[in-house]
């Protein structure tokens, strides 16, 4: 723990690791395994932070620190989220870690932090829509642009692109109709 508090969280990771190796029945154990969680958390170890955090909540699926533990994991694939030209995949595992935090545990003291990033997250994901749609409609793909934007109007209401949604979609439809006219 005094590596740990001392944000020398490589060490920490090595010490809790051999803790549990050497006293697997201690009743310390549990907090080790989180301690190496959060210890690779915070030396940006995302990847595997989320096994660790996983294990220990396959492990200890009714201990009092489950809830933080998938807060954690959503914080995980949130500290990972890249531009919105890339893919979404990791915003889309925080969205889905949040969601599930919020609901399930309404009354914890991450409660507001989560529902800020789950709010974060579908902007993200909104703008990413956006900008697939966006580039249909300057590629003059108007049916696929339509579809894009429809879809986005439909899963991300309130997202913050409704009056540029509506203005692109009259325009999608006036192109299609033209097209539809020279057939």
């Amino acid at each position: 723990m005094k590596l740990y508090n001392k944000k020398k969280y490589e060490p920490a990771t090595e010490a809790f690791r051999k803790f549990k190796e050497e006293f697997p029945l201690s009743s310390y154990t549990p907090l080790a395994e989180l301690r190496t969680a959060d210890s690779l958390y915070y030396d940006k170890r995302y990847i595997e932070a989320i096994s660790a955090y996983e294990e220990f909540k396959k492990l200890h699926p009714t201990h009092p620190e489950v809830p933080y533990v998938i807060f954690q994991l959503g914080m995980c694939h949130f500290k990972q989220i890249g531009t919105t030209d890339r893919d979404q995949t990791v915003t889309e595992k925080a969205l889905e870690q949040f969601r599930y935090f919020v609901e399930s545990y309404p009354q914890s003291p991450q409660a507001a932090e989560a529902r800020k990033n789950l709010e974060t997250c579908r902007k993200r994901l909104a703008e990413h829509e956006y900008l697939i749609g966006d580039f249909y409609y300057r590629t003059k793909k108007y049916q696929a642009a339509l579809l894009r934007f429809e879809a986005l109007l439909e899963k991300y209401p309130d997202s913050g692109f409704d009056e540029r949604l509506r203005t692109r979609l009259q325009e999608c439809r006036k192109h299609l109709a033209k097209e539809q006219k020279k057939k």
